[in-house]
């Protein structure tokens, strides 16, 4: 009866063990933001300035291609990142800016120009939240996880599993500061939008400026739209 006993503790432990061999990790959700070496995006850009509450729309194309990898001071594998721009579809790109993605266990980084930036952080979770100004020690603007594995339809296109990330918002009689990243697994990011309003303050005086009516003294809205990707 003991020896029976013992064996089946044995088989009881080998079973525990195999599924521990055999258990997959949990995702961490790297696949939001894929990055390889030849790989473009492509964007419609769209620019909102109001002034006086009248709205001037500018729209145009942006483009922001993987040109190569490099080592950082951290010994961190970087990507560097060039973005174009044109007013035009039928118009040749012309490079504006550079920027670097450094991916690491826990988070996605980016480097634009001098300002460091957490842009994701792993394993995505609903609800998740965190500092994407971590670098930067006067800032203290938190960003949050929210509709993960959801869908969403960005411009004509849907996909059909994503995240948001959406930054706190400031929202009051006087301000509107709002901020929206949608990422798509398996493609990236497909969709962003900032809006920063000023409201009428009482200070001002015109048809319609009265506080708490909604009406824009001055503000800026900027949208991206994923129009296309692929390998150059």
């Amino acid at each position: 009866m003991q020896r029976r006993a013992r064996w089946a503790v044995l088989l009881v432990g080998v079973v525990v063990s195999c599924k521990k061999e055999t258990e997959a990790p949990a995702p961490l959700g790297k696949e939001y933001y894929p990055v390889a070496t030849g790989t473009y995006r492509t964007f419609a850009a769209e620019d909102v300035i109001w002034d006086d509450n009248v709205a001037t729309t500018t729209q145009y194309q942006l483009r922001e291609r993987i040109e190569d990898t490099f080592t950082d001071a951290a010994g961190l594998l970087s990507y560097r990142i060039v973005r174009s721009r044109r007013e035009k579809a039928a118009e040749e790109w012309a490079d504006d800016s550079v920027f670097v993605l450094t991916p690491t266990s826990q988070s996605l980084q980016l480097l634009r120009g001098n300002r460091r930036t957490v842009e994701l952080v792993f394993p995505v979770r609903e609800g998740r939240r965190w500092n994407p100004y971590a670098f930067a020690a006067l800032d203290t603007v938190g960003r949050q996880y929210q509709n993960v594995g959801k869908p969403f339809k960005a411009g004509d296109k849907e996909y059909a599993e994503t995240l948001t990330t959406l930054d706190d918002v400031e929202n009051n009689l006087y301000y509107l500061t709002q901020r929206k990243q949608v990422y798509a697994r398996n493609e990236g990011p497909v969709f962003r939008e900032t809006r920063r309003f000023i409201y009428c303050d009482g200070s001002t005086t015109g048809q319609g400026c009265q506080v708490g009516s909604g009406y824009i003294l001055a503000g800026r809205e900027h949208r991206e739209t994923l129009l296309e990707s692929g390998k150059l």
